[in-house]
């Protein structure tokens, strides 16, 4: 596949974002623009290229607002929305970092152009609020599906999750097409993700199944109290990829859910971490033979040889509020399925691995999975593997969402019986 950088880890994001465009993520000409304004691998031009487009998007909402052009408008601010992600994207969140203050204000503009885009969609779409623990509130948002999609009947509800790096105004970018479909989409925030985060400073959990419990809580009070949507309760699925992946997994096992998309998803994070660093030096250390210092001494030299690397650390370091690489790496501990914890799946699920993986071992992490749901009927459980990007061989799908939609949508009908006549020139 073309390359627009040689840095693997700038030219994976920008496809990121590239890939967005038939969601009116983003712009063609636009990313075009930006990637020729980006050293990579220098997070400033980054940084300085997605500013321009962000600001050159919002202004073009703002121009066709004035003009009464919806479509147009909402077209903008989407992008716009995006590109103020994307912009943040490579700085330091952390409270100590300079760009702390910059990261969340990219985040604050992300979310106010999506919102005001949101507000032109076809659909109806509902903020919500989850509340979770003492007085936080996880934010999120309910997408109907446009009129002319609603199929005869009640509205299955797809759950879509975000990963580790991913703002919920993204995961539209990625799922959006499931309300073409007929489902309805609800995203959200849960600790350690987008604004939850950025502006509290909640910090992310292993057991995440206890974030979808009670998101599954709201959702159905919120369609006691909005029966006029007609949502189908008996119909719920939950979805993600990467991290977003292994919190879908730990979802399924609510028995409220009845199908689970996990695609490209880890099944233990410290495994993850081996593979990435090495296995033998984090054994060592484990074993008491290398001390914590070591650890933290060399990673910290490490980093100043790899923006990909620096930028991994800061992002681990601050999800789980981790002081040290070294405390980053024990919390990925928490994040594993290699308790069993999959014996209380219940529903049907779909699994996915990436040949071209950015982080994971192709297939290992599939194939465990895979092996932890033998309970499940075969026609329970489907995998996906793939290794040309176009046919979603990259990490998360990048490049390939419209495929992975498509997958996903088949996969979801197939469970709950949904049945579509074929195309008439078919």
């Amino acid at each position: 596949m073309h390359e627009i950088f040689k840095s693997v880890f700038f030219n994976f994001e920008f496809l990121r974002i590239l890939s967005m465009t038939p969601c009116d993520g983003a712009d063609i000409a636009e990313c075009l623009a930006a990637a020729g304004e980006i050293k990579a691998p220098d997070p400033q031009s980054w940084n300085k290229a997605w500013h321009k487009q962000a600001k050159q998007a919002e202004k073009l909402a703002h121009e066709a607002c004035q003009h009464g052009e919806a479509r147009s408008a909402q077209r903008a601010f989407m992008r716009a929305a995006n590109y103020f992600r994307a912009a943040g994207y490579m700085f330091d969140g952390r409270p100590q970092s300079p760009d702390h203050d910059r990261v969340v204000s990219y985040g604050e503009r992300a979310v106010q152009n999506f919102r005001r885009g949101a507000l032109l969609l076809p659909g109806q779409v509902f903020p919500v609020e989850i509340p979770f623990e003492g007085r936080l509130k996880l934010p999120g948002y309910l997408f109907m599906p446009p009129i002319h999609a609603r199929r005869p009947g009640k509205t299955p509800v797809l759950i879509g999750l975000n990963g580790a790096d991913s703002i919920q105004e993204e995961v539209y970018f990625m799922q959006s097409r499931v309300l073409d479909a007929g489902y309805a989409l609800l995203t959200f925030e849960g600790p350690g993700q987008g604004m939850v985060l950025r502006q509290h400073q909640q910090h992310m959990r292993g057991d995440f199944e206890v974030v979808i419990s009670r998101v599954l809580d709201i959702l159905f009070e919120f369609s006691d109290q909005h029966q006029g949507l007609e949502l189908d309760l008996d119909r719920i699925a939950i979805a993600g990829a990467s991290m977003g992946g292994y919190f879908a997994l730990r979802g399924a096992a609510d028995s409220r859910v009845k199908a689970c998309v996990a695609l490209d998803a880890f099944y233990d994070m410290w495994e993850f971490a081996g593979h990435h660093t090495s296995p033998g030096l984090l054994s060592a250390w484990q074993s008491g033979w290398v001390p914590t210092s070591v650890i933290n001494n060399l990673l910290g030299a490490a980093q100043w040889a790899s923006a990909q690397l620096r930028w991994e650390l800061a992002l681990t370091q601050w999800i789980f509020g981790a002081q040290t690489p070294a405390d980053a790496l024990l919390a990925m501990k928490k994040f594993t399925l290699k308790d069993g914890y999959l014996a209380k799946v219940k529903c049907p699920v779909f699994v996915s691995s990436a040949g071209q993986s950015l982080y994971l071992e192709p297939s290992v992490d599939a194939k465990h999975i895979l092996q932890d749901l033998a309970h499940l009927p075969e026609s329970q459980k489907k995998l996906w593997t793939s290794s040309a990007p176009e046919e979603g061989g990259l990490q998360a799908k990048v490049g390939s969402f419209g495929l992975a939609a498509q997958r996903t949508v088949q996969f979801l009908d197939e469970q709950f019986g949904i049945q579509r006549e074929p195309l008439g020139w078919e």
